[in-house]
Parts: C-alpha cells; structure tokens; sequence
C-alpha cells in the first residue's frame, strides 16, 4: 500500500510541476503558417520560397564568368519568415530542415532572428556541401526580447554575386552553375 501511495504521490507532484511551467514558454512554427520573406537574383539567378510546403529553392547559371577579383550581379536568396509575439522570455530558435541539397560551400542556409523594438537579437548560418541532409540550425538570442515585442525570424537559401571559388570551367574564380534545395519543417522559439 506504501508503495502505490509514493507512486501516486510522485505522479501527482510531477503533474503539479508540469501544470505550473509557464504557459507559452515556446512556441513552434511550421509550413502553412510561415510568410514569404525577401528574396532577389540577378538575371542569371532562380530563387524561389514556398511559405505552404516550407520548400525553397535558389539556382545561379554563370553566365558571367566572373574574376576572382571582378565580383559582379545580384546572386540569388529566397526566405521565409515566422513572426512570434513575444509573451514570455525567448532565449533561442531552432529552425528545422530536411532534403537539404548545397552545391557547395558559397551556398549557405541563413536563419536571422529580430525584433519590431529591441532590434537585431541573433544570426547563424550553414555552409555547404550537403547532399541530401536533415538537421537544425540553433540560433542563441545575444539580446533577449521583451514581452509584447514581436519577434520575426528570417531563414532560407542564399549565395554571393559573381564572386565564386574553385576554377572549374572558364576564368579563374567562376562556375557554371550552383545552387541549393531545402525543406524548411519547423521553427522553434523559446
């Protein structure tokens, strides 16, 4: 009888503990729910962020053949965002990914956290190469937001201008094409 009452005492302090956690502490944000974010390229650039599917997409035709030391045209991004209202205390974000495809390290997966009040909170980015990879990109906030701020997290593809390493066809410092692929399945705030 001892033995049950601890097992239905332990139970009914870690239910006391669990309903005393704050309520909004974080939150989660997924496709459907995400907004179009910026997104730019030059003629020769492809970028495209679906806020619905999560999925987003940049490509970049070289046609210009750029110097090592010539950087030139407007390389391609595509973001999404997710806007959070900030209730409680927000520390980090985590921004989830899947069937991340990189051509190379120029490639990069970017996640920018800010507030309407507080300013510029966090920034983190992923390098290429990836083929086909899944993972998570944690954002630690250097400034902590206030309650009643509202929060946007800006992630997505991007790669320079016309400033490409590695001398595989043309002039030294160009490429024929580059770009990138990822699924975009959730952000975390809290």
């Amino acid at each position: 009888m001892r033995g049950k009452l601890a097992v239905l005492a332990a139970a009914t302090l870690s239910v006391v503990a669990v309903s005393v956690a704050p309520a909004g502490a974080a939150a989660s944000y997924g496709p459907g729910t995400y907004k179009s974010g910026p997104k730019n390229g030059d003629f020769s650039a492809h970028a495209e962020a679906d806020p619905a599917t999560g999925k987003v997409t940049i490509f970049q035709h070289n046609t210009r053949q750029a110097a090592a030391v010539n950087c030139v045209g407007d390389g391609p991004r595509a973001t999404l965002l997710a806007v959070h209202s900030v209730a409680d205390q927000v520390s980090s974000v985590v921004v989830d990914y899947v069937d991340a495809t990189l051509s190379d390290n120029e490639i990069i997966m970017d996640v920018i956290v800010s507030s309407d009040k507080t300013g510029p909170l966090g920034h983190k980015t992923a390098f290429g190469p990836k083929m086909h990879e899944a993972g998570s990109i944690t954002v630690p906030l250097k400034k902590l937001p206030d309650p009643g701020e509202t929060m946007t997290v800006q992630f997505g593809l991007q790669t320079g201008a016309g400033c490409l390493p590695h001398p595989q066809i043309g002039l030294d410092g160009s490429r024929f094409v580059n770009g990138g692929e990822a699924t975009f399945t959730g952000v975390k705030v809290g």
